[in-house]
């Protein structure tokens, strides 16, 4: 089959196409007023898989299937809905856990550096509460030879009045 067009002023007319719908405010090149490859001469209509059924039974009868594939219609909207919700909190679930498992990071690695630094400040108080026992024993010790001292002076001052 061979499909023929005419030009006529820079413009491609198909077969079975007129000009009448141009206006002069269209740009000039080669368009196609009718679309080629819809023509009725390249179109096959199917053929039905089967024998239609009469008007009658197309008006009247089917009525218990039309009912079933409604329903069945139906309930398949509904589990869609319901597919894309649970897929909506499914995404939200996964994101907060995202979230959770960085804050988790985040908050071993200050656990950690807190850990460090609470060994440090007991080593620190471990090492003051020893200094702070040897002072006081000083302190103690100091404090008798003052007693052992004041005492001698006493038996030494009393004695010479």
């Amino acid at each position: 089959m061979r499909v023929s067009a005419s030009v006529r002023a820079g413009t491609l007319v198909a077969p079975g196409g007129s000009r009448r719908g141009t206006s002069p405010a269209r740009p000039r090149g080669v368009f196609a007023l009718k679309p080629i490859g819809t023509s009725p001469a390249f179109y096959r209509k199917p053929e039905p898989a089967e024998k239609p059924k009469s008007t009658v039974a197309r008006l009247f009868g089917g009525g218990e299937q039309k009912a079933r594939i409604a329903q069945l219609e139906y309930e398949l909207e509904t589990e869609r809905a319901h597919s894309s919700d649970l897929g909506a909190k499914l995404r939200e679930a996964e994101g907060r856990l995202a979230k959770a498992e960085d804050s988790l990071e985040l908050y071993k690695s200050r656990c950690k550096e807190q850990e460090k630094e609470i060994f440090a400040l007991e080593a620190q108080l471990v090492e003051k509460e020893s200094a702070f026992a040897t002072g006081m024993s000083v302190a103690k010790r100091q404090i008798k030879l003052l007693e052992g001292m004041l005492e001698e002076e006493k038996k030494r001052g009393g004695g010479t009045e």
